[in-house]
């Protein structure tokens, strides 16, 4: 791990010559180091999932553009039906959405420590939490636990999050294990939902999440006609929060 914190990549065989033993035990050594969270293994070597200087916390991004936020998860919450089961993705936004929902008689699966210190005290929510490895900056559980978990449930719509989205390179995160892990969460509802404000707008993160064909709805607080149109041929449905103008 630290010549992978220096280097930003490591090679199986440089690493067995390196340590002086056999390529099997670098290639065990590597598959339990990416179980936990902590490199992804690439063909003949492993990556850092991130680059680490650049991750912010997730106590900033709450702070961060919240009156856009809350406005956005108002929306998103007129598209859960009681009774429904909710699939909610780490991060700010959609841990607001999680405080919006504490009254509703609804089954939450969630892999946000956040979304679970919302919801925990609701005496109508019933939480399914995830397992998996903790990515503190966001407080989100990832990896391959959670790939098993969700591989096992049907949910009826997942909220996503994100770090950027731009309508010719689709939605990103900055982890490529996270970004793994919302792949599976998409697999397994049958509506997917991305909550994201306009400052993630033409953003691209380093991991690659979905294109626009996975993504039914998008749930922001503005965007431009011209992306409207064209977020519309990939057949996808797009939310805007009301302004205090457009209310009047």
């Amino acid at each position: 791990m630290k010549l992978l914190e220096e280097k930003g990549k490591v090679n199986i065989n440089r690493l067995a010559e390196e340590f002086q033993v056999t390529k099997v035990t670098i290639r065990s050594d590597i598959d339990s180091l990416e179980t936990r969270g902590l490199l992804v293994r690439t063909h003949g070597g492993a990556v850092l999932p991130e680059n680490h200087h650049r991750v912010r916390r997730i106590t900033q991004t709450l702070q961060e553009r919240r009156k856009e936020k809350e406005g956005i998860a108002l929306v998103a919450r007129t598209l859960i039906e009681p009774g429904s089961t909710v699939l909610i993705d780490s991060g700010s936004t959609t841990a607001i959405l999680a405080r919006n929902l504490k009254s509703m008689r609804l089954t939450v699966v969630t892999n946000s420590v956040l979304v679970l210190q919302e919801l925990v005290g609701s005496e109508t929510v019933k939480l399914l939490v995830c397992g998996g490895v903790l990515r503190k900056s966001d407080m989100a559980l990832i990896g391959e636990i959670a790939r098993s978990f969700y591989e096992q449930l049907n949910t009826d719509i997942v909220f996503l999050g994100a770090n950027g989205y731009s309508v010719e390179k689709g939605i990103s995160c900055a982890n490529l294990i996270e970004a793994q892990t919302k792949q599976h969460m998409i697999k397994s509802a049958q509506k997917v939902c991305l909550l994201a404000d306009s400052s993630k707008q033409n953003r691209v993160a380093l991991a690659h999440v979905c294109d626009w064909e996975d993504i039914d709805i998008l749930v922001t607080d503005s965007l431009s006609s011209a992306d409207r149109e064209a977020l519309a041929g990939y057949g996808v449905e797009v939310k805007t929060i009301k302004t205090k103008e457009e209310g009047r």
